[in-house]
């Protein structure tokens, strides 16, 4: 049977709270019973983290802060924005976060890296197993400030005379970094615009010569030269307004006609219509003299006088002939409205394709025009220099090594020391497999407890013998009683008792015994042990040997140095 297997009266089983609060009560026990060999363990703890802090190298720490400005990554120019975009020189700033793994990479810090491997290789350090990945990782620490641009850099080595020059270098290659990022993003915006301006030098010109060859076919106006673009979009714009404005003419000019036509006589509204006429003022002026010679005639001569009669003969004549010259003249020039409106008429979709082609021309040249000009602005923005991301710190080796932390190397090994010890002590227990506590050895047998006598105070033992030997069990058993000793309890203990017995007030025949075939033989037993040398096992035979010998069992005396609360 389990030596830790616990019997009742009943059924031999111990309620299971109980149980538990019987174990926790003797994990405490255990441990201030060993206390002494936890001490012992706790301090082996603290030596062995002692020396494991004096032979670990120390940890030196350096840094610095430096201010990300992701936007001088770019041509600051006033670049038109979609073209920016298109030449990879977008305004717009790149995520911090992204720069600072930028900044992380091997792409950046190799050489750094390279340059740490050949100084620990000078000094005979081991880096065959050195990567990159790792030293990263374990060296460095790449932070960003929060809600700022502000990276915070620190660098950890066991060589103090290292840190500094790595955090230097590291410093230095940032800087360059930041102004060999622009100058990477100014010479792809530069290639960018040579390459396009080539094209679009290539296809203004084509579109140049379809426009024009086009303009030849069809009798259009003929593009002359390059400069004067946009003065012969406006010529052949107007080849439709020509042909509008020659058929209003034509309008006119009939009206006009139709107006001479039905006038009466020698109209005076015939002089009107030809003063416009540049080409017959002379008739017309012919005219105004004579009506003023006829004004001063009138005056002094009669409307019958020969003078006056004569100046309107001929007066009729020459608004005959002015009427006669201006028909003509309207008539020619409608004949020469009639020839410029055919000369404008052209094939239907001849005018339309010809805008097409020179609004193409027009973009070609407006784009290249446009490339052109963000190409020198470009080169400006290469010419003109400027400052790196700025430190705000200079890189700075902490006075004090961050590592290793002594004193929490040594709470390590104290407290490592304590659960070690502990644990020993919780097995060394559970081997011995002792009782100490009189709830524990009540749990297993479940006899009455008639008295605990203290080893150490056996002057108390005859009064309190006494006590039991008044008690209920005592009183009222009747025949001889046997005293059983169960556990490794010293003879000297068991005549000590026997002697106190004797000085009781015990009449009857009583004996003291270890061995259970010859107690048995009393009418009544008390079964005798003791706390700190009775096993659990040794406690646990005796009350089954006893259960089947069916002999009454009065009680239990347990002796004891220290009487344990229960």
């Amino acid at each position: 049977m389990n030596s830790n297997q616990k019997f009742s009266l009943n059924d031999g089983v111990v309620d299971p709270i109980l149980e538990d609060e019987i174990d926790l009560k003797k994990l405490f026990d255990s441990l201030y019973r060993n206390k002494r060999l936890i001490a012992i363990f706790s301090l082996f703890g603290v030596l062995l983290s002692g020396l494991i802090a004096f032979r670990t190298k120390k940890v030196w720490q350096g840094e610095f802060q430096i201010v990300l400005e992701s936007g001088k990554g770019k041509a600051a120019l006033s670049i038109n924005p979609k073209i920016a975009n298109w030449a990879g020189l977008s305004p717009n700033n790149d995520a911090l976060e992204t720069e600072v793994g930028i900044l992380k990479s091997p792409s950046v810090l190799m050489n750094i890296f390279q340059f740490v491997k050949a100084q620990k290789s000078l000094k005979n350090e081991p880096i065959e197993e050195l990567r990159f990945r790792e030293w990263e990782n374990k060296n460095l620490d790449i932070q960003l400030e929060q809600g700022t641009s502000i990276l915070n850099l620190a660098y950890r080595d066991t060589d103090k005379d290292l840190v500094l020059p790595v955090l230097n270098r590291i410093s230095t290659t940032y800087q360059d970094y930041s102004g060999r990022k622009r100058m990477r993003s100014i010479e792809l915006g530069e290639e960018y615009f040579k390459e396009q301006i080539a094209i679009f030098k290539s296809r203004s010109i084509e579109s140049a010569k379809v426009a024009q060859q086009f303009a030849i076919d069809q009798d259009l106006t003929v593009l002359q030269g390059e400069a004067e673009i946009d003065k012969e979009i406006s010529n052949f714009i107007n080849i439709e307004g020509i042909r509008v404005k020659a058929a209003n003419q034509i309008r006119f000019i009939d009206q006009q006609l139709e107006q001479i036509q039905d006038l009466k006589g020698p109209s005076d509204q015939i002089m009107y219509a030809a003063s416009t006429i540049p080409a017959i003022t002379e008739l017309s002026d012919r005219l105004k003299a004579i009506d003023s010679r006829l004004a001063k005639l009138r005056v002094i001569y009669k409307e019958k006088d020969t003078s006056i009669q004569n100046l309107l003969k001929e007066r009729i004549f020459l608004i005959d002939l002015l009427k006669r010259q201006v028909k003509g003249f309207l008539l020619a020039k409608k004949a020469d409205a009639q020839a410029r409106l055919k000369a404008a008429e052209r094939p239907e979709g001849v005018l339309i394709k010809y805008r097409q082609l020179i609004s193409v021309e027009a973009k070609d040249k407006s784009t290249l025009n446009t490339l052109e000009n963000q190409y020198r602005a470009l080169l400006l923005e290469k010419a003109r220099s400027e400052d790196p991301w700025e430190l705000i710190t200079k890189p700075t080796l902490l006075p004090n090594p961050v590592a290793p932390s002594n004193k929490r190397i040594l709470a390590f090994g104290f407290l490592g020391g304590i659960f070690a010890g502990s644990g020993v002590a919780l097995i060394n227990d559970r081997r011995k497999d002792i009782i100490y506590s009189m709830t524990q050895m009540e749990s297993l047998v479940r006899w009455p407890l008639l008295s605990v006598l203290p080893v150490g105070k056996k002057q108390f033992w005859v009064e309190s013998l006494e006590l039991v030997v008044a008690s209920c069990p005592f009183s009222n058993a009747e025949g001889s009683i046997a005293l059983i000793s169960v556990g490794e309890i010293a003879d000297s203990v068991l005549t000590q008792l026997d002697e106190s017995l004797r000085q009781s007030s015990l009449v009857r025949q009583y004996k003291i015994t270890k061995d259970l075939r010859e107690a048995t033989k009393c009418s009544n037993l008390v079964v005798v042990t003791a706390l700190g040398i009775t096993r659990n096992q040794e406690l646990i035979e005796t009350r089954k040997k006893l259960l089947l010998q069916k002999t009454p069992v009065l009680g239990l005396l347990v002796l004891s140095d220290i009487i344990l609360n229960t």
